[in-house]
């Protein structure tokens, strides 16, 4: 197990509940996989068993053994669906309510990884199924140390590199040498690789707009050419080359000339105002001693943009957990493409990441908040107070 079983039966005690069935079949819960350690390739069924108290116990095919074997003696082996069956409810013994990866209604998909005929057999054997979506947040949600230490380095290398992605196009717009939003994404990408980041895509570079769409993306062969007078947002997340570090993601926006348009500075105010009512927010909520939620940072930032009458152009949630992935797995600010209702803990961090989009143009700027010692605490700092005016 990559997590003391000890730890995992505290937190089932709190819970009020009788265990937590870790159930895969061919990689469809990667969460049980990062849980349990899997060592290898399995093709088969399989399921781990915590319960509350007392040793855990895996439950595997017959000719599965290499990739549990780091787990012990106990080990229950079935061949046919039959000796499944039996060996799933001998394990499980009296138990009766018990945790899997399963969200009622699918609310967070992330978590609902089990198949619902599983469900509906377990249930039909008398067993409350119960989300283990809170579970996952904590076990597999909250930084170490390390990779808080890590995502403050990668947070101010991000800050750097898009310091210098703008004075380069500050410098090429002036000039007047050709550049595009894609030339733009290749420098910045170079970067990364300078200074030891990685990424799985991205970055986004759009002008105008490409800016009104959320994951607009240029390519080779489909970039738009950055001029005066256009507005450029940058969109940049990365995190450091090296075991189990954690993203930094940020959003800026800036314009290549002197007069910045009103409705671009009006538009920019209106996000600014929600991206700072999120954390405020949050730090009230916290102080007061009050559990948080994702949905309702969600609910106070839509707000600000909803009372200025631009909230049917807020198409996307305020924003989304972070961690070795830059979609992490803990709770999303999310009450408008999921009601995410799982409790946010110190050591988890997350996007806040309002924006406008208009067909002639788009706002976003996103920071990354850290509850951190009961405070919400961001860590890509400056905050952008203004849209950027580069000096072309």
């Amino acid at each position: 197990m990559k997590i003391p079983i000890h730890d995992i039966q505290q937190m089932l005690a709190k819970s009020n509940l009788d265990g937590w069935l870790l159930y895969d079949f061919h990689g469809s819960n990667q969460i049980a996989h990062n849980i349990v350690g899997v060592k290898g390739m399995v093709t088969r069924r399989w399921a781990y068993w915590v319960p509350r108290t007392g040793p855990g116990q895996i439950i595997r095919h017959a000719i599965e053994s290499s990739p549990f074997a780091h787990l012990g003696g106990n080990q229950r082996t079935y061949s046919s669906w039959k000796a499944l069956d039996a060996a799933v409810r001998e394990t499980l013994g009296s138990a009766r309510r018990i945790a899997m990866e399963y969200s009622p209604n699918n609310a967070i998909p992330y978590i609902a990884c089990v198949d619902a005929g599983t469900i509906e057999k377990l249930r039909g054997w008398g067993l409350e199924i119960v989300s283990s979506a809170d579970l996952v947040a904590h076990f597999l949600a909250r930084w170490t140390p390390e990779q808080t230490a890590g995502h403050h380095r990668a947070a101010a290398e991000l800050i750097d590199i898009k310091d210098r992605a703008y004075a380069m196009i500050a410098a090429r717009v002036r000039s007047g040498v050709e550049l595009t939003e894609y030339e733009v994404t290749e420098f910045i990408r170079n970067e990364f690789g300078n200074r030891g980041m990685v990424t799985d895509d991205g970055p986004i570079c759009a002008v105008d707009a490409n800016a009104g769409n959320p994951h607009y993306e240029p390519s080779a062969t489909h970039s738009a050419h950055i001029e005066r007078n256009q507005l450029v947002l940058l969109d940049i997340w990365a995190r450091l080359d090296t075991p189990d570090s954690v993203f930094a993601d940020i959003t800026w926006t800036a314009y290549t000339g002197g007069d910045i348009p009103t409705n671009v500075t009006d538009v920019f105010e209106i996000v600014r105002r929600a991206r700072d009512r999120a954390v405020e927010f949050a730090n009230e909520k916290l102080a007061a001693g009050a559990p948080l939620y994702g949905y309702e940072i969600d609910d106070a930032c839509r707000d600000v943009i909803a009372k200025a009458g631009y909230g049917e152009f807020f198409i996307h949630r305020t924003g989304h957990s972070i961690g070795g992935t830059v979609h992490g797995i803990g709770p999303n600010i999310d009450n408008l493409e999921t009601q995410d209702q799982r409790r946010l803990e110190d050591g988890m961090c997350f996007s806040v990441e309002p924006g406008i989009y208009l067909p002639e143009f788009g706002i976003r700027s996103e920071i990354d908040v850290l509850i951190e010692n009961g405070r919400a605490v961001v860590t890509t700092l400056p905050l952008q107070t203004e849209v950027g005016r580069l000096a072309v």
